[in-house]
Parts: structure tokens; C-alpha cells; sequence
């Protein structure tokens, strides 16, 4: 049984992919066997279906589409393999209405992490003192998303700070 490797191994692995050069086949064959070692690893799936794209026959286009529909699957919904996956289905496969469909779900998925970041922010900043910079966030974030309520309760927990 073979153990699955490290992530500093993954790193120096899918590193040394990407050194290989572009011509030829090496750098495609770097990250078709690390896909195989470690099907999971998303940055190199991205990277092999990038690859895959240079050579437009339709076995590649199918390997890079199975590459971000993998990526898609183990990330989560995450937000950057399912636009990489939109941007495939736009161009390269023509069918704008599958694109629609992972657009959306990465900018469902974007803004949900960008209202914790902003809320995480505005609390670090509040834990910090720094109030009138919590603020200045918390202006930002309500104005890309109002209805937020963990920007909300961030914004309360820096405006009860300051009231002390």
C-alpha cells in the first residue's frame, strides 16, 4: 500500500512540474502523474487542464475538461475551479448556458467567502483597537454586501468597543 505524500512533497512535485518546459510532452506528463498520485491536489489539476489547452484536439479538450470537473468536485464549490470550469464551457466547449451555471455558483461562492473575510477582518481590527479602521471596512463590506448579517454582528462588536 503506498502512502499518500506530504504537502511539501506535493509542492515540489507540481514545482518541478511546472519548470518542465511547454514544447513537447514532459510538463503535461509531470502533471498527469501527479494527478494520478494525488487526484486531489487542485492547483495541479488546474495547471494540467491549462496544459491541455494548449493543444486543442478533442482528447485534450476532454482531459482538461475531466481535470476541472474534478477540481470543481474535490474543492468544494470553491470558487476558482468553477470559474476555470466556466471559462472551459464558454470557450472552449461553446455551451454558454453550463458556463451560466458555474459562474454562478463561484460567485455565490466568492462573495460568501468575501463577506467572511471582510467580517473576520473587521473583527481583528476591533480586537486590535483600531476602530475608526474597522469602520472604514465595514463601510466597504455594506456596500458590496448590506444584508450581511456576520458583517453586522462584526460592526457591533467593534461599535461596543468603542463605546467603552
Amino acid at each position: 500500500m503506498s502512502t499518500h505524500p506530504s504537502p511539501q512533497e506535493l509542492r515540489r512535485k507540481w514545482k518541478a512540474a511546472n519548470a518542465e518546459p511547454v514544447e513537447g510532452s514532459r510538463r503535461l506528463d509531470a502533471y498527469r502523474e501527479l494527478a494520478e498520485g494525488c487526484p486531489a491536489f487542485v492547483p495541479n489539476l488546474l495547471a494540467l487542464s491549462r496544459t491541455c489547452l494548449l493543444d486543442r484536439d478533442e482528447a485534450h479538450l476532454d482531459e482538461a475538461e475531466r481535470a476541472l470537473r474534478t477540481a470543481a468536485d474535490v474543492s468544494a464549490g470553491a470558487p476558482e475551479p468553477l470559474i476555470e470550469l466556466g471559462r472551459f464551457l464558454a470557450t472552449a466547449r461553446s455551451s454558454p448556458e453550463h458556463a451560466e451555471a458555474a459562474f454562478a455558483s463561484a460567485a455565490s461562492a466568492a462573495l460568501s467567502l468575501l463577506e467572511e473575510a471582510w467580517a473576520g477582518w473587521i473583527h481583528a481590527l476591533g480586537q486590535q483597537d483600531k476602530l475608526d479602521a474597522a469602520l472604514e471596512v465595514a463601510e466597504q463590506a455594506k456596500r458590496i454586501v448590506p444584508e450581511s448579517a456576520a458583517i453586522a454582528r462584526a460592526v457591533e462588536e467593534v461599535e461596543r468597543r468603542a463605546a467603552r
